[in-house]
């Protein structure tokens, strides 16, 4: 936060939806409240990819009063195409055209583990 600023925290909120803007219908979503934010930054876990996820607003305060929200915001998070090279992957990683598999072993089969039998009478 700015030194000089009279904001003290943030309060932003978010509900799920799946279109973009303002919610349609009165009170579609319940908003949930994540309190005192002492940052101009927030992460949010847990966001599944290629989804229109969620409204999100934030409101500014201090310890008198608190600011209008602003406009809501729809966060989306796009989706990310890769691809594999079975040429370059770890050894551990089989890969094929549609699938990954992990190989604990690395393409060598069942690894021996060497250590002494206990025998007990």
């Amino acid at each position: 936060m700015p030194e000089d600023s009279r904001v003290d925290h943030f309060v932003l909120e978010y509900r799920k939806t799946n279109f973009d803007g303002f919610p349609r219908v009165k009170d579609e979503g319940h908003w949930e409240v994540i309190d005192y934010i002492e940052a101009t930054e927030y992460t949010l876990s847990g966001l599944k990819f290629d989804t229109k996820y969620m409204n999100i607003r934030v409101q500014a305060c201090n310890k008198a009063v608190a600011g209008e929200y602003s406009d809501p915001v729809t966060l989306e998070t796009k989706a990310f195409v890769f691809s594999l090279d079975s040429t370059s992957s770890h050894l551990n990683l089989k890969v094929e055209d549609t699938y990954v598999e992990w190989d604990p072993t690395g393409g060598r089969g069942q690894e021996k583990v060497k250590g002494k039998e206990n025998k007990s009478r």
